[in-house]
Formats: C-alpha cells, sequence, structure tokens
C-alpha cells in the first residue's frame, strides 16, 4: 500500500508541475519604446519622416513636428533628440528642443515607466548663421534615441535615424 501511495502522489505532483510550466509562459509582450505619429498605432519605428525632405533653411526659420512615445517598460527613461548632418555648418546653425527646454546640439524629456507622451520637436535655425549655410545642400537627420541612465550628457549620435534628407538653405 506504501508503494502506490507514493506512486500515487508522485503522479500528483508531476501532473500538477506540468500544467504550472505551461501556464508559466510569457504573461506579457517584450517591454520596449514604442513611437507613435498619430497616438493610436505604435511601432518601434516611424513610417514616414519627421519633417519634410526638401527644406529650404533661412536663419531665424523655426519648424515643428509632433509624435508620440509610449515607455512600455517598468524604468522611467530618457528621450534624446539630436541633429546630425553631412554639413557641419548645419549642426552648428540649427538648434533643437523639445517643448519649452531650449537648447543647442540635443534636448531631452524624461517618460516615466509605463506612460505615453506627446513630443514637440522644434528646430530653429540661428540669426547669426553664416553663409556656408545659405549656399550649400545638406544632409540632416533627426535622430532619436532612448537612454536609461538618466544622465544629463547627450549621448553621442546612436539612435534611430527620421530623415529630413535634401534640406536646401
Amino acid at each position: 500500500m506504501k508503494h502506490s501511495t507514493f506512486v500515487a502522489c508522485t503522479a500528483a505532483f508531476a501532473g500538477i508541475a506540468v500544467v504550472l510550466l505551461i501556464g508559466a509562459g510569457p504573461s506579457q509582450a517584450a517591454q520596449t519604446v514604442k513611437y507613435s505619429d498619430d497616438g493610436k498605432r505604435w511601432g518601434t519605428d516611424f513610417t514616414s519622416p519627421l519633417f519634410d525632405k526638401d527644406i529650404r533653411w533661412v536663419p531665424q526659420d523655426s519648424r515643428s513636428s509632433q509624435f508620440h512615445v509610449f515607455n512600455d517598460t517598468d524604468t522611467d527613461g530618457r528621450l534624446w533628440v539630436s541633429l546630425d548632418s553631412d554639413n557641419p555648418a548645419f549642426v552648428r546653425a540649427l538648434d533643437v528642443s523639445i517643448g519649452d527646454a531650449v537648447t543647442e546640439s540635443c534636448a531631452l524629456t524624461v517618460v516615466p515607466a509605463g506612460e505615453k507622451k506627446r513630443i514637440e520637436v522644434v528646430v530653429t535655425m540661428s540669426g547669426a548663421a553664416g553663409n556656408d549655410t545659405r549656399t550649400s545642400t545638406a544632409r540632416i537627420d533627426l535622430v532619436l534615441q532612448w537612454d536609461n541612465s538618466m544622465s544629463d550628457v547627450c549621448p553621442e549620435l546612436s539612435g534611430a535615424r527620421m530623415n529630413m534628407e535634401g534640406a536646401q538653405p
């Protein structure tokens, strides 16, 4: 009798373990930071550029674009927005800001864990832009980079690129 009780208990525990292991699969999708043009459809990339690719920049010009970011992770993070160009004169002449935070080379905004945030990016050409920006054509990229380190130092340009190709002064 002891042997059959042992076998029955072992079989019951094995059955419970199998049921628990089958039910212990992933309970939620992988956590990522997502972006949206409209705040309704989310993805890890944008389907279209944030700015027109054929922009004519003159000193004191300002352009803005809006998008949404969803921090679908368990930790707060920062979204960095910066500019990159094949023409260094444009990088020096253009400022990027998010909301009221005016900066030169990059701007940031904090997005708490699990929250969605509407972002307004403004790119402005300095009134003191040199002649080297007025007589040339440049590729300008708006670079978005997610960071969980909470550092105030602008990161290296390595985020997702949102092209503004062919910008003309």
